[in-house]
């Protein structure tokens, strides 16, 4: 579909035509000259006259285009923001403020699926107990949230 209607657009400028289902483009609309005023004998050298127009006044709405595809983008930012951006923060400053406020003796879950009780927690690793006796390191960035026995029997 792509290929036909490219190929008819360019059959039409090639023709000099417009394409099939379009109105014509308006003439151009003519441009006259005034005639050039007599010189008078006061005028040392008289203006040569023109036969180009001057610049042309831009049309009063050139410029509505721009803005409302400024605004365009602007709610799409704000909406992106709104829906993406703005939750995700939310949600990494509560899992910050978890992680801060960690102790010794939590139940923990671990983005692996391990489940321990802190034992130990020294900079960013922390020592959970996982058995009796059976002790691993984990980085803290990976302790995922609390574990809770009765949460675990609803979910499986």
């Amino acid at each position: 579909m792509n290929a036909l209607l490219t190929t008819l657009i360019t059959l039409a400028q090639v023709t000099g035509g417009t394409p099939p289902g379009q109105p014509p483009a308006p003439a151009a609309p003519a441009v006259e000259t005034a005639p050039a005023p007599a010189p008078t004998p006061a005028a040392a050298a008289p203006a040569p006259a023109t036969t180009s127009p001057g610049p042309q006044a831009p049309h009063p709405d050139a410029g509505g285009g721009m803005w409302t595809t400024l605004i365009f983008f602007g709610v799409m930012i704000l909406v992106f923001w709104l829906l993406i951006i703005r939750p995700q923060q939310k949600q990494r400053k509560k899992q910050e403020e978890f992680l801060s406020a960690l102790k010794s003796g939590d139940r923990v879950l671990t983005s692996g699926g391990v489940i321990g009780r802190i034992v130990s927690i020294s900079g960013n690793v922390v020592t959970l107990e996982v058995a009796k006796d059976t002790r691993i390191q984990v980085v803290k960035g990976h302790v995922a949230g609390h574990y809770i026995e009765g949460e675990a029997k609803k979910t499986s």
